[in-house]
C-alpha cells in the first residue's frame, strides 16, 4: 500500500482544521496569506480602518514641534499627548510596515510626517500612535504597539555604554568573513552547531528581555545575565577565552557589543542559509547602546513549559504577532540544546544543524513526535530513530510543539500517527492511538498553527524556503529594533 509523505498528511489534515482553500505568495510584505474564514490580519473588524482616519472634516492643529534631543523617553514610547510621539517605530500591531506620510504631511505640519515612515499620530485623530498600511483586505491604517510612558518623565539610563565607532557597510560583511573563518576553524559538527547556534541563540535571548510596558524595557542592548539557568551554556559563547569574543576586543570594541552581537548573529544566519540566500543587511541598523547591568532580564526570558509562555513574551510583552513568534521560533533549526537542560537537536542530526532553513517546520509536521520525561521539569518531546545510541536525540520543547498541537489538554500522544517504520509498525509506539489534537478554529492559537503550516512552503516536501525566510526577516528586525532608538542605517561611509 502506497502512504502518503507525512508531511502531506499532516498538513492536509492542519488545512481541514484551517479551511485553507488556497495559500498564495504575499509580495509586499514577504508572509504568505492563507484565504479561510476565522481571521483576519488585522485583529479587529473595526471598518473604521478600511478609511482614511485623516479627512477634510477634521481640522488642522499646528502642534509644537518635538524632537528627541530634550527627551529621550518621550521619542521612544507614547506620552499622554499621543501626537508628540517621535520614534522610529515602523511596524503596527498586526505586522503591517508603515508607509510614507509623504501624501498628507504638507497639510499637517510639525507632526513628525517628514521623518519617514514611522508611527504618528497627526492630529490627535485616534487613541494612540498608528500609521497607513496596505493590505490585501482593504484595511488602510492601524495602530501601532509603541509603549506607553509619562512626557514629564525624566529618561535615566543607567549604566549603558556608547560607542564612537562607525559601522560601514565594508565592516558589516567583514564580520560575515571573521565569523566564517572562526567557523571554519571548529574541527567537529557538535562543537560547531553548537557555535553558530549559539550567537544567535544570545542574540535572542538579549532581544527577548524586551517589555514594553516597563520603563526600563531593555531588549537588545548587549547585556545578559549568562549566570542565569536561563542562559546555561552562552558562557561558551562569549567568555574572555571564546572566539567571538576575543574578534570583538581585538578588532571591533569600538562599536556597540549590542550591535556587534546582532551583526555576529546576521552573518550566522547568511553563512548557514541555503545558498546564502538570507542576508539581513538590509534589515540591520545600528547605534544601540550597550547596558551594562540588566538585573531582572532573565525573569523575562520565556521557559520551555508551553505556549501561554510563548504568548507572554513574544505577543504580550513584545508585541510581535504569532506569525513572528512562529518565524523566530524556526531558528531553533540551529544548533543544539544540550546546554538547557535538554539534549539533542531540533534538525535531524548535527550536520544539518548548521543550516538554517525551514526544517523545523518540516520536522514539527513531518515526525512522530512523543512526550519524553513526562511528570519532569525538563519534559520535552523525542521521535525514535531507530539508533538508541545516537548521540544526537531529536527535541522539540513544549514552545513548539504548541505552535500547532494543543498539548495543554494531554501531553501523552503522539503529533502524527501517519508516520510507520521500515517494518510497518507506527513510530508513536505506545501513542499509536493518541493523536494529539490540533486547534479549534476558535482558539486564537490557530494563527500560529497556520503560520507554521505557510512555512512549510507547500502542501508537500519542498525546498522552498522563501515563505519562512520573508517572515523570519520582518521577525527578526522588529525584535532587534524593539527598545532602540535613533539607530541608523549602514552606508557607505559615516559622513
Amino acid at each position: 500500500m502506497k502512504r502518503t509523505h507525512p508531511i502531506t498528511a499532516a498538513l492536509a489534515a492542519t488545512c481541514s482544521i484551517l479551511s485553507i482553500a488556497s495559500a498564495e505568495p504575499d509580495n509586499e510584505s514577504g508572509t504568505t496569506l492563507i484565504r479561510r474564514g476565522i481571521h483576519s490580519r488585522i485583529t479587529s473588524n473595526d471598518d473604521r480602518r478600511r478609511s482614511n482616519p485623516l479627512t477634510d472634516s477634521t481640522p488642522t492643529r499646528n502642534l509644537q514641534t518635538t524632537t528627541c534631543t530634550g527627551n529621550k523617553m518621550m521619542c521612544g514610547c507614547t506620552s499622554t499627548r499621543q501626537s508628540e510621539y517621535r520614534g522610529r517605530f515602523s511596524v503596527t500591531q498586526s505586522g503591517f510596515k508603515c508607509k510614507s506620510w509623504s501624501h498628507v504631511s504638507s497639510s499637517y505640519p510639525d507632526q513628525g510626517l517628514d521623518d519617514g515612515a514611522y508611527c504618528r499620530n497627526p492630529n490627535s485623530v485616534g487613541e494612540r500612535a498608528w500609521c497607513f498600511v496596505e493590505d490585501g483586505y482593504g484595511v488602510m491604517w492601524d495602530y501601532c504597539n509603541v509603549a506607553e510612558c509619562t512626557v514629564e518623565q525624566e529618561y535615566v539610563d543607567a549604566g549603558t555604554t556608547t560607542t564612537d565607532g562607525c559601522f560601514t557597510t565594508s565592516r558589516y560583511y567583514e564580520i560575515y568573513n571573521d565569523i566564517e573563518t572562526i567557523k571554519n576553524s571548529i574541527g567537529n559538527d557538535v562543537d560547531r552547531s553548537h557555535f553558530l547556534g549559539g550567537i544567535v541563540r544570545m542574540v535572542a535571548h538579549d532581544f527577548m528581555d524586551y517589555d514594553m510596558a516597563e520603563s526600563n524595557t531593555m531588549g537588545a542592548d548587549g547585556c545578559l545575565l549568562f549566570d542565569s539557568p536561563k542562559n546555561a551554556g552562552l558562557t561558551s559563547i562569549w567568555c574572555d577565552s571564546c572566539p567571538l569574543k576575543q574578534l570583538y576586543d581585538s578588532k571591533y570594541s569600538d562599536l556597540s557589543r549590542a550591535d556587534f552581537w546582532v551583526a555576529s548573529a546576521n552573518a550566522v544566519i547568511y553563512l548557514t542559509s541555503v545558498n546564502n540566500a538570507l542576508d539581513l543587511r538590509n534589515a540591520f541598523l545600528w547605534g544601540r547602546e550597550t547596558t551594562d547591568s540588566c538585573f531582572g532580564s532573565d525573569d523575562r526570558l520565556p521557559t520551555s513549559a508551553g505556549c501561554q509562555e510563548v504568548e507572554g513574551v513574544f505577543l504580550q510583552r513584545m508585541g510581535l504577532t504569532w506569525k513572528d513568534a512562529v518565524a523566530l521560533l524556526g531558528a531553533h533549526t540551529l544548533g543544539r540544546a544540550g546546554f538547557s537542560s535538554h539534549h539533542g537537536t531540533w534538525a535531524a542530526n548535527d550536520v544539518e544543524a548548521q543550516i538554517f532553513d525551514k526544517s523545523y517546520f518540516d520536522e514539527l509536521f513531518g515526525r512522530a513526535w512523543t512526550p519524553r520525561g513526562l511528570g519532569t521539569d525538563q519534559q520535552d518531546w523525542t521521535w525514535i530513530s531507530g539508533n538508541p545510541n545516537n548521540s544526537s536525540p531529536k527535541l522539540m520543547l513544549n514552545t513548539d510543539m504548541c505552535l500547532v498541537y494543543d498539548i495543554d489538554s494531554s501531553k501523552q500522544c503522539c503529533s502524527n500517527t501517519r508516520v510507520f517504520k521500515p517494518n510497518g509498525q507506527s513510530r508513536c509506539d505506545n501513542y499509536s492511538n493518541r493523536q494529539c489534537r490540533m486547534y479549534s478554529r476558535s482558539n486564537s492559537r490557530i494563527e500560529a498553527t497556520a503560520a507554521a503550516a505557510t512555512y512549510l512552503g507547500g502542501t508537500s516536501a519542498n525546498s522552498n524556503q522563501t515563505p519562512f525566510y520573508r517572515a523570519f526577516t520582518l521577525a527578526w528586525y522588529k525584535a532587534t529594533t524593539n527598545g532602540q532608538y535613533n539607530l541608523k542605517p549602514l552606508s557607505d561611509t559615516c559622513q
